[in-house]
């Protein structure tokens, strides 16, 4: 059977063509994922907004696989409301499913948490209205953000000369440029390092991130993974996706 230690039931914006094949990378043996999609026009805070209902058509549609946890899997979608949105998408969820459930920024706030990270620098593929929304969602639970850049993705690419049938400009990005944005935003004074957007190419450079840095990098799905093994009890190490997966955090 697929799943004997554990099924996810994934949500993500039916445009997002990462998370899939980095969790099926990340995940131990034994643990499967099982993913509903959403419609998101745009990354943007209304469009994001709107598709509130479509997490709670998706969430209905997942339950019926008998997940132990569903998971939205979506950064911007999950603290595009401010402070408790995650929460309040959270409980609804778990409400209409009978599942638990948690959140992309929920887990990203929880092991900056874990990591003692008082101070994170920010790389995003987002716009600047929308790091805007992501900087306040994170200072009011109390991290500070030092600094904060993102690429200005707003819309789907519909015309892009290296793929045949393209399908978001985010998840086109190759690793580097998450790599080379994350050292733009370094600073002295942050103690950690944060690159959001669950449709951003980012595990293979998180170890190579941290040796240079010197610091706890943190990821969108590799946050959301670890809070993810946590609530479901897999304690099992994950190397070569950086310090948080390596046991400590689902043993905390």
């Amino acid at each position: 059977m697929y799943g004997w230690k554990g099924r996810i039931g994934v949500l993500i914006p039916h445009r997002n063509t990462t998370t899939e094949p980095e969790f099926a990378r990340m995940i131990p043996e034994g643990v499967s994922i099982h993913t509903a999609r959403m419609i998101l026009r745009d990354v943007t805070p209304d469009a994001l907004l709107e598709m509130e209902e479509e997490i709670y058509k998706g969430a209905t549609v997942i339950k019926d696989v008998n997940p132990d946890l569903i998971v939205l899997c979506c950064t911007s979608g999950s603290f595009v409301g401010g402070l408790g949105y995650d929460q309040k998408l959270i409980e609804k969820i778990t409400a209409l499913t009978g599942v638990p459930a948690i959140t992309t920024s929920t887990a990203v706030i929880e092991t900056l948490r874990f990591l003692k990270v008082k101070k994170v620098a920010i790389a995003t593929p987002f716009t600047d209205e929308l790091n805007k929304k992501e900087s306040d969602f994170i200072e009011a639970h109390g991290i500070k953000v030092t600094k904060i850049r993102g690429l200005g993705y707003a819309q789907a690419v519909t015309n892009y000369p290296l793929a045949m049938k393209p399908t978001s400009g985010i998840g086109l990005l190759p690793p580097e440029v998450a790599y080379r944005l994350a050292l733009d935003v370094n600073s002295a004074d942050a103690d950690g390092i944060f690159i959001s957007c669950a449709n951003f190419r980012t595990i293979d450079i998180i170890e190579a991130l941290e040796k240079n840095t010197g610091k706890p990098v943190i990821t969108s799905n590799q946050a959301t993974l670890a809070l993810t093994l946590k609530a479901m009890g897999i304690k099992e190490k994950i190397e070569g996706y950086g310090s948080l997966l390596t046991g400590a955090f689902s043993r905390s």
